[in-house]
């Protein structure tokens, strides 16, 4: 289990350096206008940047617990219905982010299969992009699969408050 917390920490880096790319990217095309001048593609590449950021940051986020939830219904239910529930929304999650994946993939294979690049200025292969949105979806699969296991094992999935990524 320490290994696939510390993937998705890794996953949650990952999506941190795509925000301070994207920052990096706006920034230099601000100062580069300024000097009459432009950065290639920067807005397309800074697209990119933020489809990563949200797909790498989905597996962090569920595991530590930042998804918004809930709990309107569940808190006044007694703790048997309340792990019915947990179930049932494990497999769900688990269900809609394999979905997620098996397209995203399909996605990315098919841009890689008709060698599809960008529209840019600069010509970069499509599939390349498209990577993060399949390696994060995958991830989340990961993730609802371990809280599943969690879930079912009666063992907390979410970081609390007071926990550490060493669990």
């Amino acid at each position: 289990m320490r290994a696939l917390h510390r993937l998705y920490l890794a996953s949650g880096l990952l999506s941190a350096a795509s925000l301070v790319a994207i920052c990096g990217l706006i920034l230099a095309q601000v100062v580069a206008r300024n000097l009459g001048s432009t950065v290639r593609d920067a807005e397309e590449f800074a697209a990119w940047a933020m489809a990563a950021a949200g797909f790498f940051g989905l597996p962090y986020a569920l595991h530590c617990g930042s998804h918004i939830r809930v709990q309107v219904f569940t808190r006044f239910l007694s703790p048997a219905p309340q792990h019915v529930l947990e179930v049932v929304a494990s497999l769900i999650g688990l269900a809609l982010s394999a979905f997620l994946a098996w397209y995203c993939v399909a996605f990315v294979l098919e841009s890689y299969n008709f060698k599809e690049v960008s529209q840019g200025l600069v010509p970069v292969p499509l599939w390349l992009p498209q990577l993060p949105m399949a390696l994060g979806s995958i991830l989340l699969v990961v993730a609802f699969a371990e809280r599943l296991v969690c879930v079912l094992r009666h063992r907390q999935f979410e970081l609390g408050d007071n926990a550490e990524m060493s669990e």
